[in-house]
This record gives C-alpha cells, sequence and structure tokens, in this order.
C-alpha cells in the first residue's frame, strides 16, 4: 500500500479561529467572521477572507476530509492570507512562535496523519533565522512555508540570502506560496489576482533566485514552488534566449536557467494532466510532489484521484509523487 502524502495544505491557528469567533487582536492582527461566515484577517487597512470551509478549522474535521480524499498525511502550513510581514518586530515574533507552536501541535494530535511547515517573519532577518531553527531542530518541522515576495522584496536581495544559507545548513524544506501578489492592484476583475497573478508570482521568485544566482552558491538548497511552478513550464524558453542574447541575465549565473529547474521541487498543482506530464518532462519525476492547496477553492480537491487516474503516468511515477519523493524531508 503507497502511503499518500499531501505536502501543500494549509491551516489556519486554533487560537486566531477562537478570536475570530469573538473578533478581536492576536499578535495586531484582527481576525473576525464575514456576513458569510469566513474567517477573515486584517493588518494595515487590509482585510482577506479565507477562501475555505469553516468545517475545515479543527483538527478533526480536517482528519475526516483526508479520509474522504484518500489522503494519508497532510503537510500543514499557515494559509498565506495570513501572513503578514508589515507588523512591527515585536508582534511579528510573537506571532510566528505562537503560530508555529500550534501548527507543530497537531503531530501530536496523530504524528502519523500531521506534519508541519513552519510560518517566519520575513521583516527580520534574525528572527526568521532563530525561528527556522528552532522550529526544524526543536519543533521537527519539516522546513518554512515562505512568501514569494516581502513587502515587494524579492529573494535575491541581501537582507534574504541569510535566511536560505540557514536552510542550506539545516538542510530543510523551503515552500514557496504567492502571498500578497504584486499584480492584486490591476488584476481586479473575474478573480485573476489569483488565476493570473498567483501563478505569476511563483514565476517571478523562480526567476530572481535563478538570475540571482542563489543556486550556484548554495546548489544544494531544497526549494519547492508551489502550483507547479506558475508559468515557469511556458517561459522557460524565453529565459534561455534572454540567457543567450542579454548581459544582465547571465551576469550572475553559469548555466541555461533551464539547467537550474531541475533543482527545484514542485508541487502537482497543475489543474492539467497534460501540464503536469510537461512539467515532469522537462524536470524529471523525483522533482514532483503530491499537492492540493486544501481546503482553499483554488486548490486540486481530489489530489490522489488526479493523480491515479492519469493515462499519462506510469504506476511507478505514480508511486515516486505520491510519496517517495517527499519521504526523505518528513520528520
Amino acid at each position: 500500500m503507497v502511503t499518500k502524502i499531501d505536502m501543500h495544505t494549509h491551516v489556519a491557528p486554533r487560537e486566531a479561529v477562537k478570536v475570530a469567533d469573538k473578533g478581536g487582536n492576536w499578535h495586531g492582527v484582527e481576525f473576525s467572521r464575514d456576513h458569510n461566515e469566513k474567517l477573515t484577517t486584517s493588518y494595515g487597512g487590509e482585510t482577506m477572507a479565507l477562501p475555505w470551509p469553516r468545517k475545515m478549522e479543527t483538527p478533526q474535521d480536517r482528519l475526516n476530509s483526508m479520509n474522504e480524499r484518500n489522503v494519508d498525511v497532510h503537510v500543514l502550513s499557515m494559509s498565506p492570507l495570513m501572513h503578514w510581514h508589515k507588523l512591527d518586530n515585536v508582534n511579528a515574533k510573537s506571532y510566528a512562535i505562537d503560530v508555529n507552536d500550534d501548527i507543530s501541535d497537531y503531530a501530536n494530535i496523530d504524528n502519523d496523519r500531521f506534519q508541519s511547515l513552519c510560518f517566519l517573519p520575513l521583516q527580520d532577518t534574525d528572527a526568521s533565522i532563530y525561528e527556522l531553527e528552532r522550529c526544524v531542530v526543536s519543533k521537527k518541522m519539516m522546513g518554512a512555508m515562505v512568501a514569494t515576495n516581502i513587502n515587494g522584496m524579492d529573494w535575491d536581495n541581501d537582507k534574504l540570502y541569510p535566511i536560505l544559507e540557514a536552510a542550506n545548513k539545516l538542510k530543510c524544506l523551503v515552500f514557496f506560496h504567492p502571498t500578497r501578489g504584486r499584480a492584486n492592484s490591476w488584476l481586479k476583475n473575474y478573480h485573476l489576482r489569483n488565476l493570473i497573478g498567483n501563478p505569476l508570482e511563483t514565476t517571478v521568485a523562480m526567476a530572481n533566485i535563478i538570475f540571482g544566482g542563489i543556486l550556484d552558491k548554495l546548489p544544494d538548497l531544497n526549494l519547492c514552488f508551489a502550483h507547479g511552478g506558475g508559468f515557469i513550464r511556458q517561459g522557460i524558453g524565453r529565459f534561455d534566449h534572454g540567457y543567450n542574447v542579454r548581459d544582465e541575465a547571465k551576469m550572475n549565473i553559469s548555466s541555461l536557467p533551464s539547467e537550474y529547474l531541475k533543482n527545484f521541487y514542485y508541487d502537482t498543482i497543475t489543474h492539467s494532466e497534460d501540464g503536469l506530464r510537461n512539467l515532469i518532462d522537462i524536470v524529471g519525476i523525483d522533482r514532483i510532489f503530491l499537492g492540493s492547496d486544501h481546503p482553499a477553492d483554488m486548490g486540486e480537491p481530489y489530489p490522489v484521484d488526479f493523480v491515479n487516474n492519469s493515462t499519462l503516468l506510469t504506476k511507478e511515477e505514480k508511486e515516486k509523487i505520491l510519496s517517495e519523493n517527499i519521504l526523505p524531508f518528513l520528520k
């Protein structure tokens, strides 16, 4: 029997849920309910409503949902809509600690069914390194889920590099997920801020890491990118062409951009069998993890079925995706 491990799932800290039910403040962030009873999180005049059902806010409800979907293990990370990187440093640190203590505690409820990725206060480099080390070493978390940009700052920035160095030393997983998309201000209709904006954010993060020379400095970094790597499959040929004809595109790197794609990991959220097959053909089957984005409405609702029912994957490829590839990172 193949174990099915979903590495891309989200959770709300239980204390935040309690605060939301009454309406109030937790570490400087406001939590409440909207008219549809969705959990909302607010800071600095911006309010985000989590796009998932209220019934997914308890561990038992999550286990019931996992059983319905034939998923054995959820790797939990805090909802990206609850990542607030403009908090002051004091609140940012205490928020991260309480969030991570809550999420890691799910393993104490059932350590056969839950693993976790920590949240980092990325506006504070030193605090992020401390929290990453605390969570990976002491809390036995698999690594961290991080934003694709931090208040507009990309991952080739010198301020963020020490965090990647720490992750490299710990040999843990760093999972990049869109949070505050920079296209939100102009992609206002038809949910395009997600349909286009989220994969765009992921692609930009990958581009900055590649062209910024991060992998030339830290070739063993374990980096995973949400939603099948965004638009990277469609854009990589253009990246290679730019490398060949533009000096600024080759100033920090020693190989074609396409060569670096095989250093990354990716989840299966392509919403297309052809798309997943194409991704595998580009980066290799060993770089693919099962993912759902559960319980977000834009996720893959039945990720195991999506993989098992594919006529474009071999039995061996399915087994690698469902668990074999992610197993080395589990605690």
